[in-house]
């Protein structure tokens, strides 16, 4: 008796063995239409290198993902998203050098956030930008980091980090603001809503730029008045400084980039002058519109 039942045993465990190929081919399974998947490529069901954080592997402590995302479908992607994305392009096309596309700019980086981060540092520091573009996405890819330290080797650890750390946050806050593109800044809409103000303002812009495109970004009033006024006290481009400003730079820290022959204290005490001022500018504009009610009574 019990070697009947071990053989018919034996033969149930034979014939459900040699069925299970067999289901999997029919797509049986666990699931509807579910096939095995202990013979999938190790990975296969990750999403592509790159996407989930946009700068991440970017800084110069790590040559992290320096090679991930290399695929011509990864780069072709990487150039149609962000020529597609109409909010990011605008903001990005004064860093372009001239005569280069967007599209074409973008090719070959493995995701938006590295090709921003990469366009800002060649902006900041003044590389040419298809120099560091070859370092980062040639046959030998390399970290902005290491990029950096091969195309400016005067420069030293801390210049490299804290270069490399400004263009992620760069980059960090075009892709942000880049999803709110056409919303209206609510800095610049409280500005508009005091005349004195929004009219003592118009005469610091820069030329061609508005009330609404300049303050967008900043985290408030004075820290927006504070970077116009120092800007045109130091003649120094707004629009740089601004980009620094709004990527957590102090505005001391972002005068002294731009103005590299001021030391450190200069560049500190010039933006406490322009913060100063940015005070009593909304100190006295702020009382003309708090007097214009009661003189339209009278």
């Amino acid at each position: 008796m019990m070697t009947r039942k071990f053989i018919r045993t034996a033969m149930v465990g034979t014939t459900l063995t040699a069925a299970i190929p067999l289901l999997a081919q029919r797509g049986g399974g666990a699931g509807h239409g579910a096939g095995p998947v202990i013979s999938s490529p190790a990975g296969a069901l990750s999403s592509p290198a790159g996407n989930a954080n946009p700068t991440h592997g970017n800084h110069a402590d790590g040559n992290q993902g320096a090679t991930a995302g290399r695929g011509l479908g990864n780069s072709a992607d990487v150039s149609v998203r962000v020529a597609q994305n109409v909010g990011l392009s605008k903001q990005l096309q004064p860093l372009l050098p001239a005569g280069t596309t967007l599209t074409g700019a973008a090719t070959g980086f493995r995701n938006q956030g590295q090709f921003v981060a990469a366009l800002h540092l060649a902006h900041n520091l003044n590389i040419p930008f298809d120099q560091l573009k070859a370092k980062v996405t040639g046959s030998d890819p390399v970290s902005l980091g290491k990029a950096i330290q091969e195309l400016r080797p005067t420069l030293d650890d801390k210049a490299v980090k804290s270069n490399t750390k400004l263009a992620d946050r760069q980059a960090e806050r075009d892709l942000e603001q880049s999803e709110s593109a056409g919303t209206p800044d609510r800095i610049a809409t409280r500005i508009a809503s005091n005349n004195a103000l929004a009219s003592r303002l118009e005469t610091l812009l820069p030329k061609g730029a508005t009330l609404q495109s300049a303050a967008a970004g900043f985290k408030n009033e004075g820290q927006f008045i504070a970077t116009l006024e120092g800007a045109k006290t130091l003649n120094l481009s707004f629009a740089d400084l601004k980009d620094r400003v709004t990527a957590g730079q102090s505005l001391g820290q972002a005068i002294h980039a731009l103005r590299p022959n001021l030391t450190e204290e200069a560049s500190d005490n010039a933006a406490i002058q322009a913060e100063e001022q940015a005070k009593v500018l909304r100190a006295e504009t702020s009382e003309s519109a708090a007097s214009a009610p009661s003189s339209s009574k009278h």
